[in-house]
């Protein structure tokens, strides 16, 4: 039995291939309860800021004009960018299995959430960077689309799993954080070196 969670690692490839198309929200940079900085396509209430150009740092800034492919100067930049990527996918699918778990088997949210938030715990200087050079080298539509684009396909594959199955949906879920610790744990374990730190 498929846990809510399968979609994340197709998709989490996919996000790279999803910058650019059309704008459908705008993004949201918020904080969660737990003090975490997410971004969401629809406002997060009370402190909640639109997305803004990259800050000045210490390298030179990308010339956001160029398409994706020609912003950066060496390859490594490419990879840390795809790397980042993909970290920011993990970050986006986690976020939405918890709540499809919180709608379909709410006694099973802790498992999941308590792994989350481990996850974000052990790789928070990876995260923060990854979500510095989607802003460095990304638009505001691009994150935007992208985001859009990204929570669509993952609702989409979440309601497609979840049917009108109660004991298949909690199944799922209660078996989700075993899968989504061997997960972690497995795959894409290099994403969080590539990204470096820094800018």
């Amino acid at each position: 039995m498929r846990s809510p969670f399968c979609p994340v690692p197709a998709l989490v490839l996919a996000i790279p291939l999803m910058l650019g198309g059309p704008a459908l929200a705008a993004v949201f940079k918020c904080k969660a309860p737990d003090g975490a900085t997410i971004f969401q396509d629809s406002e997060c209430g009370p402190g909640s800021q639109p997305l803004q150009a990259p800050k000045a740092g210490n390298s030179p800034p990308v010339d956001l004009t160029q398409p994706l492919d020609k912003r950066f100067k060496t390859p490594e930049e490419r990879d840390r960018l795809m790397a980042a990527l993909k970290i920011a996918g993990l970050d986006l699918g986690m976020r939405k299995g918890i709540e499809f778990c919180k709608t379909h088997a709410a006694a099973h949210v802790a498992g999941i959430e308590q792994v989350y938030s481990g996850w974000r715990q052990q790789h928070a200087v990876a995260i923060g960077t990854a979500d510095r050079l989607i802003e460095k080298y990304t638009t505001t539509r691009e994150r935007a689309d992208g985001v859009s684009d990204i929570v669509a396909l993952l609702e989409q594959s979440l309601q497609t799993r979840a049917g009108n199955d109660a004991a298949r949906n909690t199944d799922n879920c209660k078996s989700a954080p075993v899968k989504l610790r061997s997960f972690l744990d497995n795959r894409h374990t290099d994403i969080y070196s590539a990204v470096g730190s820094g800018r």
